[in-house]
């Protein structure tokens, strides 16, 4: 195809060319849309013209929704130089297909710097007063329409991998990608024992800043850098391993075996803004790969980060660092440096900053009484929940529920047995209908009945296996509080970790007394223990500075 040129204009001319990954993936567009056919249609248009020929733009792997492309980008730097005025490409899609953005170049941007556009395919010559000029804004919206089509297509897809746990991101630290399957992770052995050991070192009561210095002191590379030298990168350095980065890791289910994915989306398919999702709208799917992290491990650390959560950071760690609140306005409460003396101080943290604004009181405290006569209180409510007396009721309690899941478990075989007479009775009447016994419209009317029915029982089973799983794990935190107890007792000098282990939190009320709430029902419940916690918190006087 070829067009008469005006010679009396010196056109140097550039040719534009685009492809799309939606290009790519579109088998029926693999041999026209190609670069190479591209370049070759171009160059032959170019020929046939005796056109002078300047610069080739190519913009590969590109979408076309947006205009914001390098070579795009180096054209119009061209054109506004004055390098070139008259600008080729295969078809108007090519160009893009924002239609509001191409208009903008075709009938305003081109013409107000004499720049001459032709699109081949489509006819278009803007320095012609032609019909085919006038109906490329439709095109230029059709072109659009497809481009949104397409994006709909893919989104579909993407979705869809999502739902089926395939893992559609860049493998985190401590994994990387199946090369069977590229939407599964398999475990990095070189660097999972590093997960691991953050996870260890956590749990086992040390900070993130205190973890990020002991992994920069063994020179362990940051993932940024692992992952380079993993790319065939020569690093030198080995990086220094940040808060954040240890945070993250303590932070990511992915750990766990869980595939979560969906936490944004894009404002519209021709914009590069993102938007964050409610945790409701996520993808979460369970056990599709394997864990490097106990889900038991992650959910601990997870609660020791919500807990020192606005806590401020010091040198010095104490047991009882995070668990602190004001009982009056609800904030933390922080613990101090020592001062020249060596004494320790609590005080509210929002008092502190706010506190010239009659927000809250001092509360101050000293630290080191306090740890000492909380640890003597944890002591009486691990003997106490020994207690032989304590040890039979719950024993009774146990026999109870013994009996009552075993009524739970025959209801269920009941709801099981009715299921399977009203579905056998479904499978008689289907059989009646081919037979001619019973009409369709008498089938039909039964057969929803009798799923009504069957739906209500298979209902009653879920919910019941619920409650017989909610009954087995709370006798597993009952063996879990057990040896929790003895292993306190036993050791000498108590760790933060196992301090989490009993304590979700420890108010402290203006006048030094104490409210304790413990992870574990047994210890919160029984009388004799609040009315100890009574008798000690009359009892327990913090001294104030």
């Amino acid at each position: 195809m070829s067009y008469t040129i005006m010679n009396n204009i010196d056109y140097k001319v550039g040719i534009y060319i685009r492809l799309s990954r939606e290009d790519e993936e579109k088998e029926k567009y693999q041999e026209s849309e190609s670069i190479g056919n591209q370049r070759t249609l171009l160059m032959q248009y170019i020929k046939q013209n005796k056109l002078n020929f300047i610069s080739e733009y190519v913009d590969d792997g590109v979408s076309g929704t947006s205009f914001d492309r390098p070579a795009f980008n180096r054209m119009i730097a061209d054109i506004e130089s004055g390098k070139i005025n008259m600008v080729v490409t295969k078809d108007l899609s090519r160009l893009g297909r924002d239609y509001i953005k191409s208009g903008y170049y075709t009938e305003q941007y081109f013409p107000e710097h004499n720049v001459r556009y032709i699109a081949i395919l489509d006819n278009i010559d803007t320095s012609l007063d032609s019909a085919n000029n006038d109906i490329a804004p439709f095109k230029s919206i059709l072109n659009e329409m497809y481009a949104k089509d397409t994006s709909k297509k893919i989104n579909s897809v993407l979705q869809s991998k999502r739902n089926n746990g395939e893992y559609l991101g860049t493998a985190p630290y401590g994994y990387k990608k199946d090369p069977e399957n590229k939407y599964h992770l398999i475990i990095d052995k070189e660097v999972a024992n590093v997960v691991k050991l953050i996870y260890e070192k956590y749990l086992a009561g040390f900070g993130t800043m205190q973890i990020a210095d002991y992994l920069s002191k063994k020179k362990i590379p940051i993932p940024s850098d692992y992952n380079k030298r993993k790319r065939g990168t020569k690093s030198l350095t080995y990086g220094l391993w940040q808060q954040s980065t240890v945070r993250f890791i303590l932070s990511n289910e992915i750990y766990t075996g869980t595939v979560i994915q969906g936490k944004r989306k894009k404002v519209s398919f021709k914009s590069k803004k993102f938007i964050n999702l409610p945790e409701e709208d996520w993808v979460k799917v369970e056990n599709m790969h394997e864990a490097i992290i106990s889900k038991e491990d992650f959910e601990r650390a997870r609660k020791i980060i919500e807990a020192t959560k606005g806590s401020r950071v010091v040198q010095n760690d104490y047991l009882f660092k995070g668990l602190l609140r004001c009982y009056d306005c609800g904030g933390y409460i922080g613990i101090r440096s020592p001062d020249k003396n060596g004494n320790i101080y609590g005080r509210c943290q929002r008092y502190g900053r706010f506190g010239k604004f009659d927000v809250c009181s001092p509360h101050n405290f000293n630290y080191q009484v306090f740890e000492e006569q909380m640890l003597e209180v944890l002591r009486q409510v691990c003997k106490e929940y020994k207690n032989k007396k304590k040890l039979k009721e719950i024993a009774k309690q146990t026999k109870s529920k013994q009996t009552q899941k075993f009524d739970i478990k025959k209801q269920i075989d009941s709801f099981k047995q009715n299921i399977e007479k009203e579905t056998r009775k479904l499978e008689v009447m289907y059989e009646d209908r081919l037979a001619g016994i019973i009409s369709l419209e008498e089938y039909m009317k039964n057969a929803e009945r009798i799923k009504e029915i069957v739906k209500s029982y298979e209902q009653g089973v879920k919910e019941f296996e619920q409650e017989l799983s909610g009954e087995k794990n709370n006798d597993n935190n009952k063996s879990r509080l057990d040896n929790l107890v003895d292993e306190f007792l036993k050791i000498k000098n108590p760790t933060k970790e196992i301090i989490r282990e009993f304590i979700e939190k420890i108010e402290i009320h203006s006048d030094k007394q104490v409210d304790i709430y413990f992870n574990f029902k047994p210890l919160q419940e029984l009388n004799e223990i609040k009315e100890k916690f009574i008798c000690a918190k009359k009892k327990y006087e913090i001294k104030t500075a």
